[in-house]
């Protein structure tokens, strides 16, 4: 199905008004991220935002899933480097200073606002969906044994990089999470050895 064009107009409202409320999040938290603020920000009429989405919660949940990019489908056929590419992602998205505190308040405020649990629902599906597909996908080729527990395990890691990342504020870098990676498959026992020989890394 061709994409729908939209309207040049549409389109640059829809990025500075984007660009407006992950800014005030960010700064301010979900909370402060009230209709009147966003629109100072953007420059653009409170009716034009309306006009455009109902309520702050859609615009919100808009606004900061387009910055959310899905993880692309992984099949590069080696545990360790799979698992190494999606927790650098999480670290990246993590550690960044704008999106870093958007997430941080995604996960404290969805305790509070039952609206906002979608979107933490959201943050975690693309993630969780592209972790349990390799995991999966290495016990089928019996790099892993067959009993896991695949969303456990897969939680477990990215669990380890989020602590990491928002609860210490660690500098995440690829290095660390290979270090993570390991300790993970270490854990789970991997039948066929994914660890590079040095200089490989």
């Amino acid at each position: 199905m061709a994409d729908i064009a939209v309207e040049p107009r549409i389109a640059r409202t829809r990025t500075v008004v984007f660009a407006a409320a992950i800014e005030i999040v960010a700064e301010r938290g979900f909370a402060g991220a009230s209709i009147d603020a966003i629109a100072q920000r953007a420059g653009v009429a409170r009716s034009t935002i309306y006009r455009n989405w109902p309520t702050r919660v859609d615009l919100l949940l808009e606004a900061v899933g387009s910055e959310l990019d899905p993880i692309e489908s992984l099949a590069m056929g080696d545990l360790r480097t799979e698992l190494a590419a999606i927790g650098t992602h999480l670290a990246e998205l993590l550690t960044s200073q704008r999106m870093g505190s958007v997430v941080a308040s995604i996960i404290l405020e969805a305790r509070r606002d039952s609206e906002l649990e979608e979107l933490r629902q959201r943050f975690l599906a693309s993630r969780r969906d592209a972790m349990n597909a390799v995991i999966g996908a290495a016990i089928a080729r019996g790099d892993l044994p067959p009993d896991i527990d695949v969303q456990r395990a897969g939680d477990e890691l990215a669990a380890q990089v989020l602590f990491q990342a928002l609860v210490l504020r660690a500098d995440v870098d690829r290095s660390h999470v290979l270090d993570l990676v390991d300790r993970w498959l270490e854990r789970y026992g991997t039948i066929r050895s994914t660890r590079p020989t040095r200089g490989d890394q």
